[in-house]
């Protein structure tokens, strides 16, 4: 690999991380969805809260790299899909589709 490789990693992967982070946590949360139909409750209320508390995580991550001008694209496609996956957004989303 050459130089401007590792240079290009070096300078953006704040912004990947946030990325990857929240891609992640959405497949938590799909998993925490299925056991949640499947009856099992609690596992399901931890790994929610897990991708509460991380979603946070990675859209601070995100804005981090926006700011810094480390990885803008992938930290602001990381903030912005953290507060979209964010399972209490979503909850107050559905509810407001539903009132509507």
């Amino acid at each position: 690999m050459s130089t401007e490789s590792f240079e290009w990693a070096r300078r953006q992967w704040p912004g990947l991380a946030a990325f990857a982070l929240v891609v992640l946590l959405i497949a938590v949360e799909a998993v925490a969805v299925s056991i949640g139909s499947t009856g099992q409750w609690t596992t399901a209320t931890v790994l929610a809260w897990t991708v509460i508390a991380l979603t946070i995580v990675s859209f601070l991550g995100g804005l981090a790299a926006v700011v810094l001008r480390r990885g803008r694209r992938w930290g602001a496609v990381a903030a912005i899909l953290s507060v979209v996956a964010n399972p209490l957004v979503l909850v107050w989303l559905f509810r407001a589709l539903g009132n509507s």
